[in-house]
């Protein structure tokens, strides 16, 4: 049973998420957000870099949100997720290997030059393709970038993932992966 730490942290995921705010996590969201980073960061539509987030955040939704679908209705409400989200905890090696893949793909859209590192400026167009506040991902950044240096690599935004999706600790700097959740 998911903690009530837990529920906070992905009921804050599961409302980012619903970028329509139709009270559901459907591909359209998803497809919604890869078209808004793909604006902002100037990318034509057909272009290949328009043509990869797009495909990108259409992998994220089949692999890891749709599974969540348990209606079969082509979206995924709320009780859902936290359901699936319980279920997967419960799997131990599967939940890691879930987190793994799922932070991995999520770091790869943020970072938008492939150099490795996630900046505060890659974190904020991020945020904001999701309709989120440069300054709700500038506080979010503050507490995951512990070193100080401006720069997330992907093992320590993996590790975050971790954090956010495995653990129970209200303390974990991953929760701030996608701001507050409180």
């Amino acid at each position: 049973m998911l903690s009530e730490t837990m529920k906070k942290k992905l009921t804050n995921q599961f409302n980012v998420r619903d970028l329509d705010n139709d009270g559901y996590v459907g591909r359209e969201d998803w497809e919604q957000c890869a078209k808004n980073l793909a604006e902002i960061r100037r990318w034509k539509p057909e272009s290949p870099e328009y043509e990869d987030i797009v495909s990108k955040h259409i992998r994220i939704w089949t692999a890891f949100w749709e599974p969540a679908d348990l209606d079969c209705d082509g979206k995924v409400g709320l009780d859902e997720y936290l359901e699936l989200a319980d279920e997967q905890r419960q799997r131990g090696s599967f939940a890691t290997d879930v987190v793994l893949q799922l932070f991995g793909a999520i770091f790869d859209i943020i970072d938008r030059d492939g150099d490795g590192q996630i900046t505060l400026q890659d974190y904020k167009l991020y945020f904001k393709a999701w309709g989120l506040s440069s300054s709700l991902a500038k506080q979010a950044f503050a507490r995951l970038d512990l070193s100080g240096d401006g720069r997330l690599s992907r093992s320590i935004f993996i590790q975050f993932g971790s954090n956010f999706y495995l653990s129970d600790d209200p303390n974990m700097p991953g929760n701030w992966l996608f701001g507050p959740y409180e």
